[in-house]
């Protein structure tokens, strides 16, 4: 069996306008269960090496990366931050894992819908990567499970995409289930991932604020990650799926 962690970047609900986040990246961390303990304790272990306080604080990596104030990691040199942020991509790299993701460009997005868009782009992406998991347990025979970080607002719409979702898609078992973020490693591995495959986007589509240290460490990152994993960067046709929604 499998078990697939999303996490999502550049999440604007239905505001697609917004010129800080262009792209919503939903990013998804599967783990066959046989070596879920392995995987989960040698992260553990091994963050703790990188930084002593990830034993008790979730890994947000907006925050390691643009620390504000409010944040734990605000005490840190930002550039202090980043090097935190790179080993722990080194230790992602080191983990019997896959990665896949879904990528919405929201102003394609928008454009394909129209203006009385009301599907909010994360149920798309859910759709795309609910839809190619189902997939990829078919060809080995195999059952899998989801499971999401707390969204509470997402939750009422997910119940009532499942009936469409499952029609041709009965290796999934069960509906997703919601983990607390802090108290669970794989959830914040996606957090790392969707992080970089969005600045990545970001980048190539000139859509970035960043300075050029910052922009040279993002693209380094997606480097790494997808040289390890492969093809990370699955843009979507938007004409696929259409029939998961009412417009």
């Amino acid at each position: 069996m499998k078990l697939l962690y999303l996490d999502e970047s550049g999440s604007t609900g239905i505001d697609l306008e917004n010129k800080m986040q262009p792209f919503f990246v939903l990013a998804g961390i599967c783990v066959d269960v046989k070596n879920w303990h392995t995987t989960n304790d040698y992260f553990e272990q091994e963050k703790i090496k990188i930084y002593k306080d990830l034993k008790s604080i979730e890994i947000h990596t907006n925050e390691l990366f643009n620390s504000n104030p409010k944040s734990f990691f605000y005490k840190n040199y930002w550039k202090d931050n980043l090097i935190i942020l790179e080993k722990l991509v080194d230790l992602i790299c080191l983990l019997n894992i896959q990665i896949t993701s879904t990528v919405i460009y929201k102003k394609q997005y928008k454009k394909h819908f129209g203006n009385n868009i009301i599907v909010d782009p994360y149920l798309y992406a859910f759709a795309i990567l609910y839809n190619t998991f189902n997939q990829s347990l078919a060809k080995i025979n195999d059952y899998g499970i989801m499971f999401c970080d707390e969204l509470q607002k997402m939750q009422k719409s997910l119940e009532v995409l499942y009936p469409k979702l499952k029609i041709e898609n009965r290796n999934i078992i069960e509906k997703t289930f919601y983990l607390n973020s802090k108290k669970n490693n794989f959830i914040q591995i996606a957090d790392i991932c969707s992080f970089y495959i969005n600045k990545y986007h970001c980048i190539i589509k000139n859509n970035s604020t960043m300075d050029s240290f910052k922009k040279e460490h993002c693209l380094r990152m997606y480097e790494k990650l997808s040289k390890k994993f492969g093809n990370i960067k699955n843009n979507i046709n938007l004409n696929d799926f259409d029939n998961y929604f009412e417009m």
